[in-house]
């Protein structure tokens, strides 16, 4: 049985937890540029409402970077779970535990990163639902 849907599904979900922890790294990456610092002390001052005294540069730009460890960490691990759930459903080897693998890390992915993940998440859970309600033909 050809199961090229989920592989496609799969696929585009290890794509986009690739780019989400891609794109976090570079976050990481700035927050010991002092360009950026710079830049973000700049727009809190231009904020009226900002109470500067209780504002820290250093605490917003750590708290930043840690957030964005976690779901580069998370995005990475999701990415080689979709990379071994691809293994399992090629040649129908494993496809109900793939699709169960697949739709465990949707969910957990989506809430470790607050919602940043939703999108491959959901790509997951789709090839996932479709690799455990699909059922080969019979002979």
């Amino acid at each position: 049985m050809k199961r090229t849907a989920e592989i496609v599904l799969t696929g585009i979900g290890v794509v986009l937890y690739g780019l989400i922890a891609g794109m976090l790294s570079i976050v990481v990456n700035v927050k010991d540029n002092p360009e950026f610092r710079e830049s973000l002390e700049g727009t809190i001052q231009q904020d009226p409402e900002a109470n500067l005294e209780e504002i820290n540069v250093d605490q917003m730009i750590e708290g930043i970077a840690d957030g964005a460890m976690i779901i580069i960490i998370t995005g990475i691990i999701a990415l080689l779970i979709g990379v071994v759930a691809i293994y399992f459903i090629k040649g129908n080897k494993k496809p109900k535990l793939a699709g169960i693998l697949l739709i465990v890390t949707a969910v957990i992915a989506t809430v470790i990163t607050v919602g940043v993940g939703v999108v491959a998440g959901l790509f997951y859970i789709v090839a996932g639902i479709i690799g455990i309600v699909r059922k080969p033909k019979p002979l």
